[in-house]
């Protein structure tokens, strides 16, 4: 049932969706040109009805036909919505949804009758009048009964939303969205329902709270915020990048999986994005267009001349109101192993002699989403970077569940998302995550696809087991004679260091950060050794360490640090490194002289005897 409602709820964004674009490039002409816009123009202000009217529904309905019998599809698709456009005088977004798939369908199965019975030559012949002939009674048909009853039913889903607004009413449609969302119908509630609604209310009122329900980017960074700073594990740690990647980037699948690792926290979302809700309907402030995606910046840009504050204000209430009830549910119940839902509720994730093999032969890794533009999009950069080290002949791109490229190897998908991904890619291998900033799933697979790197073999050979290979130190990953205002700024030169020697990459600096949140690494005698967290060791390259020598010293916890060695270490060779390193540094004369000499080679010397 959730996957028969998810396809119908993709089918349904799907007609939309590619066409956002065109709603907000009117959305902006609308904020900007009407009278009450930014810039009145009388001028330019003559293309929102015409694009409103006639660009956006012809829009969809192509998109909708070609989504169901391609470039044929599509153009019926287009000449049947046409009839339902002129048939009324409501935007036919609905009847566009219902004529453009309709009209496809048709000519699909007209195709499918006539095929192989066409005589060879007159084959353009039928197809030019086939389809116009079909579309011109498809017009027809629309003018005289779709159009009128398309517009009877939106004027009743219209009078509804205004019936809710004008009683105070409207918050209680969170109770319905926020859920749904979290189990990813938020493309098909935003783009299949709301965004056509709305733009038929900003005809009529100018602006439209309708767009704000689903796409508010407030319930979400309220809720990751009360998980970076009450949190704990895992969820803790991945919390800040999601803050970013939701609140600015506007992928609100980010936080689902928070969410789902405690259902609980589904009521303070409902009551963030309800109390915004409210606020908008008691000061009368909506959108001009839809936000999409539902960051922060779109709020702004599709914000009304001189309501700008409200709409951000109505999004910090949101923000404001699940932080402080999510804050109640996580600092309850947060553990120290605190892990996202993949670790819960899923098998883990195997790797055997099959999965092997399957990996040494890959070619094209496809992440996949519902709509094929947010999360998938963000999981395929952030993996091909995290693989690019390894010099793989490796293709990393995104699609829709839906549309999963015929070259795909392996797919990598939301959990919610599994089934349907085996349906339209019954013969590929599934990685099945709920997280794309830290899953445990992407580890493994990196770890398989790191035994094909050339790169990855050599670095082994550098690793340092037994002293005598040097690469785990560098002359020029020894700096002597620095100052810094505080240990952040200590650890960051150390962190640095190693990226520029080439033991990790840049994620494993914020992790050296996020360490030393937890506890200090300050080890005393004069000297700190930060390293990132158990999570992090995915960002190490190789193992290896850095020097940053202060002759005055940084203050790590009241305590003054001389020497700030920062550590990267392949699997457990850490360990192996701070006891080496303690070995080295056990002569107290010695280390005083380290603390104060202005040649970094005396450091080299001394530390990699």
């Amino acid at each position: 049932m959730r996957d028969k409602i998810q396809n119908f709820g993709r089918a349904l964004s799907a007609m939309v969706m590619p066409n956002i674009g065109a709603f907000i490039a009117w959305g902006l002409i609308t904020a900007l040109f009407i009278p009450t816009g930014w810039f009145p123009n009388e001028h330019l202000a003559k293309l929102v009805t015409p694009m409103l009217t006639y660009m956006l529904p012809l829009l969809i309905g192509y998109t909708a036909g070609h989504n169901v019998a391609g470039v044929r599809g599509g153009v019926i698709g287009a000449i049947a919505t046409a009839g339902v456009i002129v048939g009324t005088d409501v935007p036919m977004f609905i009847g566009a949804m219902i004529m453009g798939p309709l009209a496809a369908w048709v000519i699909k199965k007209f195709d499918k009758a006539v095929e192989g019975k066409v005589r060879a030559g007159f084959e353009m012949l039928v197809n030019n009048f086939s389809l116009g002939i079909i579309g011109m009674l498809l017009a027809i048909v629309g003018y005289l009964t779709i159009g009128g009853a398309i517009s009877w039913i939106t004027e009743i889903f219209e009078s509804g939303i205004v019936y809710l607004k004008d009683h105070n009413m409207l918050p209680l449609v969170s109770i319905f969205i926020e859920p749904a969302k979290v189990m990813f119908l938020n493309n098909a509630i935003n783009h299949g329902i709301l965004t056509p609604l709305g733009t038929v209310q900003v005809k009529e009122f100018g602006e439209s709270i309708i767009f704000f329900l689903e796409s508010n980017p407030g319930p979400g960074f309220g809720m990751l915020m009360a998980y970076w700073i009450f949190g704990k594990g895992a969820a803790k740690s991945s919390a800040p990048g999601a803050v970013l990647i939701q609140f600015v980037g506007g992928i609100h699948e980010i936080y689902y999986p928070y969410v789902l690792s405690r259902p609980l926290l589904i009521l303070p979302m409902i009551l963030g994005a309800s109390s915004s809700i409210l606020f908008l309907t008691v000061v009368g402030a909506g959108l001009v267009g839809p936000i999409s995606p539902g960051s922060i910046i779109s709020v702004i840009l599709m914000a009304p001349k001189g309501k700008t504050l409200l709409l951000v204000g109505a999004v910090l209430i949101a923000a404001t109101v699940t932080f402080l009830t999510s804050a109640l549910i996580i600092r309850r119940t947060a553990k120290e192993d605190d892990t996202l839902p993949e670790n819960r509720f899923k098998p883990k994730y195997k790797r055997d002699a099959e999965a092997t093999a399957d990996v040494a032969k890959a070619r094209h890794i496809v992440f996949a989403c519902d709509a094929g533009m947010g999360s998938s999009a963000l999981g395929a950069t952030r993996f091909r970077k995290r693989i690019e080290p390894l010099a793989l002949d490796l293709k990393v791109t995104n699609s829709s569940v839906n549309s999963i490229p015929a070259d795909a190897d392996i797919v990598v998908c939301q959990q919610g998302l599994v089934s349907r991904a085996k349906g339209n890619a019954p013969k590929v291998r599934i990685v099945s995550i709920t997280n794309f900033l830290d899953d445990p799933a992407l580890d493994s697979l990196y770890n398989e696809l790191s035994k094909r790197s050339d790169k990855a073999a050599e670095a082994e050979d550098d690793v340092v087991t037994g002293g005598a290979n040097t690469s785990v130190l560098q002359l020029q990953s020894i700096k002597v004679g620095q100052k810094a205002a505080d240990k952040w700024e200590a650890i960051a030169a150390a962190g640095n260091l190693l990226v520029k020697g080439g033991y990790v990459s840049m994620e494993y600096v914020d992790a050296m950060m996020e360490r030393e949140r937890i506890t200090t690494t300050y080890l005393g005698m004069g000297i700190a050794i930060p390293h990132g967290t158990e999570s992090a060791k995915k960002n190490v390259l190789r193992t290896g360490i850095s020097v940053v020598q202060y002759p005055e010293g940084v203050e790590f916890d009241g305590e003054k640090a001389y020497l700030v060695i920062g550590i990267a270490g392949v699997g457990d060779e850490h360990l192996e490194l701070l006891a080496r390193v303690s070995e080295a540094l056990e002569d107290e004369d010695v280390l005083e002289k380290l603390k104060s000499t202005t040649d970094p080679e005396e450091i080299y010397k001394v530390l990699n005897a």
